[in-house]
């Protein structure tokens, strides 16, 4: 009786971490599929905010880091580690906002609390003066939409196709 209970319940786990497993690498792809689209900031604004930060987490792989979430830093599970050194905070902002100093003195605090010395922001706005200012002074980079598009773009797998004017 006690081995058909304990079969069950890991036949249970194992079904439940196919399911998960799968799950994760159909998101994956949706990610994936995502930041192949994107041509302009247009794209980038009609991504959910979920899908925003997983959306960065992605292209940071693909520039080489080695990227994890953390509840260290930001807010609402926007808090980024890259390779144990930087934290990055992701805020999906609309194009025409821009970020107050204040969210770059909660993240220059955190960094403090837990000895990180390099921080960054993403957003697809923009940021204030003062607000680049002080990132500038706590070792911060601001990332605003248009560098956003620009990593996204330079990360793509697709290559353009080359427009030739000679008929075949």
């Amino acid at each position: 009786m006690l081995f058909i209970i304990l079969l069950s319940l890991l036949i249970m786990y194992i079904f439940r971490f196919t399911l998960k497993t799968a799950a994760n690498i159909v998101y994956s792809i949706k990610i994936n599929n995502l930041l192949e689209s994107i041509n302009d900031k247009d794209d980038l604004s009609q991504i959910g905010f979920g899908d925003f930060v997983y959306l960065m987490m992605e292209v940071f792989r693909r520039k080489g880091y080695k990227v994890k979430m953390t509840d260290k830093c930001g807010e609402e599970n926007n808090g980024l580690i890259l390779n144990n050194l930087q934290y990055v905070e992701v805020i999906k902002f609309p194009l025409n906002k821009r970020i107050e100093v204040e969210t770059a003195m909660k993240l220059a605090r955190c960094m403090q609390l837990n000895s990180i010395y390099r921080g960054m922001i993403v957003t697809l706005g923009d940021f204030k003066q003062n607000t680049r200012s002080f990132c500038h002074k706590y070792v911060i980079e601001c990332i605003n939409g248009d560098k956003v598009l620009e990593m996204c773009k330079e990360v793509q797998k697709r290559r353009p196709v080359l427009e030739t004017n000679q008929p075949f």
